[in-house]
């Protein structure tokens, strides 16, 4: 009777396969952050559109007084029952849910504390750049911290330019 020896693989072609498989790996897995990361801000694009609408049919109306009471402190976004709610972002109000970045932050909210720009209405109604002769002015920044949750550093997503432009930070173009 004769034996049939298999020859099987050696330690040195295991630890190769390995190897490969590895680098493999480690390229897909770079890849796919990178796609993650390109998800998230285009959601927080979204979001912050979404909230822009709402926000400038209230300064359309000349009503953001009465959600943010004409002050320039940074709030957190908050819905309650379908409405929009600004508060300070380091305390969720009671029976509200906090609008929450893809990084799972607060957005954040903050009145122009400058004198020109923004939404302005006249005594009418009417949207208006006359300054002079126009309600105060409704202009206003969205922003999420971006990945890092630091702010003014580059990965923040923002709207900016009163409206005109929501990006990235580093990408915000000179108003």
């Amino acid at each position: 009777m004769q034996y049939r020896h298999s020859r099987g693989y050696t330690l040195i072609e295991i630890m190769l396969a390995v190897a490969i498989l590895s680098i493999l790996t480690a390229i897909a897995i770079q890849a796919y952050d990178g796609y993650i990361g390109e998800a998230r801000i285009g959601t927080a694009i979204k979001d912050i559109r979404q909230a822009e609408l709402i926000l400038d049919d209230l300064a359309s109306d000349a009503n953001l007084q009465g959600l943010d009471g004409n002050t320039t402190t940074v709030l957190g976004l908050y819905l309650d029952s379908g409405e929009l709610l600004l508060a300070n972002p380091a305390t969720t109000p009671a029976g509200t849910t906090p609008w929450l970045d893809p990084w799972d932050r607060i957005y954040r909210y903050q009145r122009s504390a400058a004198a020109a720009g923004g939404v302005r209405t006249d005594g009418g109604g009417s949207i208006s750049n006359d300054a002079a002769n126009s309600i105060a002015p409704q202009a206003y920044d969205l922003f999420s911290l971006g990945a890092d949750g630091t702010a003014n550093n580059g990965d923040d997503v923002v709207r900016g330019c009163n409206g005109a432009f929501v990006g990235l930070d580093a990408d915000h173009p000179t108003c």
